[in-house]
């Protein structure tokens, strides 16, 4: 049970580099935006759902947060007058 829970962050924080949303940055103003959406309002409700002892739940809060940051992101891009990445929009899980 130790164990267990000393492993936990670690997983959580592989889960959310293995999961990143948001290509890699290009320009300084991409890296503005990236930051932007990592501190944004929806991503931090996400890590609050966040809850370590359900996989499954874990799984689909993880799966909102990136579409959360991504969503900024992508706004952030359009108020600053950049181009989105291109691309096919990523699928979501049903829900």
């Amino acid at each position: 049970m130790t164990r267990a829970l000393l492993l936990a962050p670690l997983l959580v924080l592989a889960a959310c580099r293995a999961n990143d949303p948001l290509p890699p940055p290009a320009s300084a103003a991409e890296v503005a935006c990236r930051k932007e959406a990592q501190d944004s309002p929806a991503v931090d409700k996400g890590f609050e759902r966040l809850q370590t002892q359900n996989p499954t739940q874990s799984q689909r809060v993880m799966s909102d947060i990136g579409f959360a940051e991504r969503e900024a992101y992508l706004r952030c891009l359009r108020l600053k007058g950049l181009a989105a990445p291109g691309g096919v929009q990523p699928v979501r899980p049903p829900q």
